[in-house]
C-alpha cells in the first residue's frame, strides 16, 4: 500500500483504528510554525482534511503521509490526532489543526532523529571480531619434536574483541571531534547536503499548503502570523 493509500485509509476508519506515534521519540526539535484563527475552532476537521488534499496533491517524492494517534506517555492514554508527515533520514513533520475553545489552533513542527550509522559500525565490528580472534582467539602451543598445535579459545577472542571495540570507539570519538567538531559524528547518520535540501523542501511545502488549505476554508490568512525565518535543513542553518 502506497504512502498516499495509507493516508487516505486511515482518513476514512475511526481514530481509535489509526497508528500511534510516540512523539517523546522524535528526537531533536528543527522548525515550527503556529497561530490562533479566531472563531474557526467548529472547522477543525474540515481543515484537516483539506490539509491532507493539499498535501497529497503535490506528490511530494519519498515523503510518506499519514493521520496518526500521537501520545506522549508510555501507555498512550492521552493523544491527539496528527497529520504525520515523515521522510530519510528520521525526520517528521506533525501537522495540527485543533479545536481551542472557540478557536482553531493550526501547527506544524519538525523533528529529527539521531540514527546509528549502521554501515560504518557493521565494518568496526568485523574488524574488531577479525583482530581480535588472531589476538586472542587463536593460540599457538609447542608440543613435543618442535612441533606446534593450534587451539581456539572463546573467551580469548571475546576479551580481545572488546578491547579492540573499545580502542575502535575512542579512534571514532577523537577523529570526530577533530575533524567534524562532534565526538558522536561517526557513531550516528550527518544530514548531508542533498538531506537538508530535501528537509527545507518538506518544511517550505508543509507551511505553504497549510496556508492553501486554510484560505480554501474561508480563514483569512493575510491575518495570520508571517514566518520570516525556515530551517535549512540542518540545526543552525536559515533560509
Amino acid at each position: 500500500m502506497t504512502y498516499q493509500q495509507q493516508a487516505q485509509a486511515a482518513q476514512a476508519v475511526p481514530s481509535t483504528n489509526q497508528k500511534t506515534i510516540n512523539l517523546q521519540q522524535l528526537g531533536t526539535y528543527l522548525d515550527s510554525w503556529a497561530d490562533i484563527v479566531e472563531d474557526m475552532g467548529d472547522k477543525e476537521q474540515q481543515v484537516r482534511q483539506e490539509i491532507l488534499k493539499q498535501l497529497l496533491d503535490r506528490n511530494m517524492p519519498e515523503i510518506g503521509l499519514e493521520i496518526k494517534q500521537g501520545s506522549v506517555d508510555l501507555l498512550g492514554n492521552k493523544r491527539r490526532e496528527y497529520i504525520v508527515a515523515e521522510t530519510d533520514p528520521a525526520v517528521h513533520v506533525l501537522i495540527c489543526a485543533r479545536k481551542h475553545g472557540k478557536d482553531l489552533f493550526v501547527n506544524w513542527r519538525t523533528s529529527i532523529a539521531s540514527k546509528w550509522n549502521l554501515d560504518l559500525l557493521k565494518w568496526v565490528a568485523i574488524i574488531a571480531a577479525g583482530l581480535g580472534l588472531f589476538t586472542g582467539g587463536i593460540r599457538q602451543s609447542s608440543a613435543f619434536y618442535g612441533s606446534s598445535s593450534t587451539s581456539f579459545s572463546l573467551s580469548g577472542w571475546i576479551f580481545a574483541t572488546i578491547v579492540i571495540l573499545i580502542i575502535e570507539a575512542v579512534i571514532l570519538v577523537i577523529a570526530g571531534k577533530q575533524i567534524k567538531g562532534d565526538q558522536l559524528a561517526y557513531f550516528f547518520q550527518q544530514v548531508n547536503l542533498f538531506d537538508a535540501e530535501d528537509i527545507s523542501a518538506l518544511n517550505l511545502s508543509v507551511h505553504k499548503f497549510v496556508l492553501r488549505a486554510l484560505d480554501n476554508t474561508g480563514i483569512d490568512v493575510s491575518k495570520l502570523r508571517i514566518k520570516q525565518k525556515f530551517s535549512g535543513g540542518r540545526r543552525g542553518e536559515d533560509l
